[in-house]
């Protein structure tokens, strides 16, 4: 059978899905294999977040909603729901309240994997997939557009590869020993390497390649480098909840990345879900080797015990910043496994919703789209220092620091730089770094 799909068969596969028919019926219509639908519906679907979702009863998603006791968290003394009457239709405590959990509808996880033939979808809040033929055939042909042009790179992300390879190719290094050696690092193929450098966009030149003559132009460019997916094996969400099952109480640690000006310095942060301590960590560049030193880093200040008990599991999103777990969860001089990681499900970044939250305090200090350039390790200390001294309701207005040193104990948090900061000395707006 013939596996392309044109606008018009997207339109038909569309209607089946609201029609309610499955994968086998809306094949055999349109004259595909039912793999073929299959594999179109789930690559093909668009993510609604909830914050996007219209319906004419309720927004509140809030796995608590139709059953919750606590008042006055919208903080709107003018709310008509202030006595708490049909909270459950109201969604402005979701952006507040500590409590808040997010409602998962597990309805996507099995075929047709999409709402749009569920009857509950006009009055349903939560987050969902759609499919839209459209939207669909529109990202077919970026797709086909983007495999015949090729490299994608930015600007900044080509600086940095020149700035890495140039001068040890003109050390008389090649670019297969380059690369094997700085592959987390420049986040691209060896022959696209190849490529920038015939293309003369690199301060080396063919001349400084020593085997150039037996290299052949290709006729044609590959795609963009993607991140080896073969790093998420046997560490996808469905493993993770698995492991939990199996290790109730393990302690989680969320990690992730806070970005200030496109192609500038970052933050690693990594928050404890025992306790909402987040540590975080400047990075010059959003690569896996920044991540990985920082592990690295973290093992040189701790002992191996501490390490353990401080990081048994960690919990991540799929940015290529992640792709090299095996320098996260061992330690390469000893080869001892440490820790176990694990990846969210696609655009899921509510797995790891506490991670998600705890970052609105970075931003108070810090604005969304502000360089970030000109912060070192020790400022960056003198935030989070501020942020984990704040008390939180959820803990009775404890706050994380004093929580984690009551896990850990005073030595650890003593070698993690963590200081508690007296309350009427909190400050959380950009004054702080000034």
């Amino acid at each position: 059978m013939h596996r392309q799909l044109n606008l018009d068969k997207r339109m038909d596969i569309q209607k089946g899905l609201k029609d309610g028919k499955s994968f086998t019926e809306i094949a055999g219509e349109i004259g595909v294999n039912k793999s073929t639908i299959s594999r179109e519906v789930n690559s093909r679907r668009v993510f609604i977040n909830h914050k996007d979702v219209t319906t004419v009863q309720t927004k509140n998603v809030c796995i608590h909603r139709f059953g919750c006791k606590i008042k006055e968290k919208c903080k709107s003394p003018l709310c008509p729901y202030y006595n708490h009457k049909n909270c459950k239709a109201c969604d402005k405590c979701n952006k507040y309240c500590d409590e808040f959990k997010e409602e998962i509808c597990t309805n996507c996880n099995s075929a047709p994997h999409v709402c749009n033939g569920c009857s509950k979808k006009p009055r349903c809040p939560l987050s969902k997939f759609i499919y839209d033929a459209k939207i669909a055939h529109k990202g077919y042909e970026n797709v086909l557009s983007d495999s015949r042009k090729g490299m994608s790179l930015n600007e900044e992300e080509l600086k940095n590869i020149n700035k890495i390879v140039s001068p040890l190719l003109k050390n008389g290094q090649s670019v297969r020993f380059i690369h094997s050696h700085k592959a987390d690092e420049l986040m691209v193929s060896d022959k696209t390497i190849y490529k920038l450098i015939v293309e003369n966009l690199l301060d080396a030149d063919m001349f400084d390649l020593k085997r150039t003559v037996q290299r052949k132009s290709r006729k044609k460019a590959g795609r963009p480098m993607l991140v080896d997916k073969k790093c998420r094996m046997g560490r996808a969400y469905e493993d993770f909840k698995k492991y939990l099952s199996l290790n109730p109480d393990t302690s989680v640690v969320e990690i992730d990345t806070v970005e200030g000006k496109k192609g500038g310095k970052v933050i690693l942060t990594l928050l404890f879900t025992n306790c909402n301590l987040q540590l975080a960590f400047i990075r010059d560049h959003n690569d896996a080797a920044s991540v990985s030193k920082i592990f690295e880093e973290l093992r040189k200040t701790l002992t191996s015990d501490e390490f353990i008990k401080l990081f048994p599991v960690l919990l991540g999103d799929r940015g290529s910043e992640f792709s090299d777990p095996i320098k996260i969860e061992v330690d390469i001089e000893t080869g001892e496994i440490q820790s176990r990681f694990f990846y969210c499900d696609p655009q899921n970044s509510n797995q790891k919703a506490p991670c998600e939250r705890n970052h609105e305090f970075i931003r108070y200090i810090i604005p969304k789209g502000n360089s970030m350039d000109h912060l070192t390790q020790s400022d960056v200390n003198i935030m989070m220092n501020h942020i984990n001294s704040y008390g939180r309701e959820k803990f009775n207005w404890k706050s994380p620091a004093e929580l984690f040193e009551n896990i850990y104990g005073a030595e650890i948090t003593k070698k993690l730089s963590i200081k508690i900061i007296p309350t009427d000395d909190i400050i959380l707006t950009p004054k702080l770094l000034k």
